[in-house]
């Protein structure tokens, strides 16, 4: 009786990411939740870079999201200007639904900021300039 009532969520889940888009991501990361932690490469990389002592930007989209490839453009810049200064990561949620689900992804392009301990500082969802992704890495420097 359980499983059916598991395959039957994941089978609405994906009727509704059909419907919804982007909005259901959450949703379906739960229903796909049996991956633990620690074997998510998207989490390994935050952890690791929340341990490097450095301000951190990820951004959690999709090869498929034109928005994410976008920034994707955009985030390269800031990495090679910031080199050894901050970290920018890319997370694929499309290869990495635990990622997705551990920072509680809804939608996509979000970026999320990270101060040099590893705590977030903020969020944001669609798209930023690169103007505004250096600002977002120095006021985790400041902390």
């Amino acid at each position: 009786m359980l499983l059916s009532g598991v395959m039957q969520a994941r089978r609405f889940s994906r009727t509704l990411a059909r419907v919804l888009g982007g909005a259901s991501l959450l949703l379906l990361a739960a229903c796909n939740a049996e991956t633990p932690a620690s074997s998510s490469p998207g989490v390994t990389l935050l952890q690791q870079a929340a341990a490097s002592g450095r301000p951190t930007i990820a951004e959690f989209g999709a090869k498929t999201c034109t928005s994410c490839r976008e920034m994707k453009v955009i985030l390269d810049q800031v990495a090679q200007r910031t080199a050894g200064e901050a970290n920018v990561l890319i997370i694929d949620i499309t290869e990495d639904w635990q990622a997705s689900q551990t920072y509680r992804i809804q939608m996509m392009p979000t970026q999320v900021f990270f101060d040099v301990h590893g705590k977030e500082i903020g969020r944001h969802i669609g798209k930023l300039s690169e103007a505004e992704v250096l600002e977002g890495l120095s006021a985790g420097r400041a902390r």
